[in-house]
């Protein structure tokens, strides 16, 4: 085999959402400060944002960039 060979991997598995939430498909409209939306790998609480131009929404969370929410997306709220 040669040094360019790659094997077929599983993707890593998307841990379990925070507890007491559920995951429902949300329009950036519907979105609410204190819901969680999984980002690069860990589920990120919504602090605070703003509205964009088009619709969209900008959430801010503590220990990341902001994210622009332009489409509708997986988004995990209290039950």
């Amino acid at each position: 085999m040669g040094a360019n060979t790659m094997f077929w991997q599983r993707p890593p598995k998307q841990p379990k959402p925070p507890r007491g939430t559920e995951g429902v498909t949300l329009t950036p409209s519907q979105v609410q400060v204190g819901n969680y939306v999984f980002l690069s790998g860990v589920y990120r609480q919504i602090s605070t944002m703003t509205r964009l131009t088009g619709g969209g929404r900008l959430l801010y969370f503590e220990g990341r960039a902001p994210y622009a929410m332009r489409v509708p997306m997986q988004i995990y709220r209290p039950r």
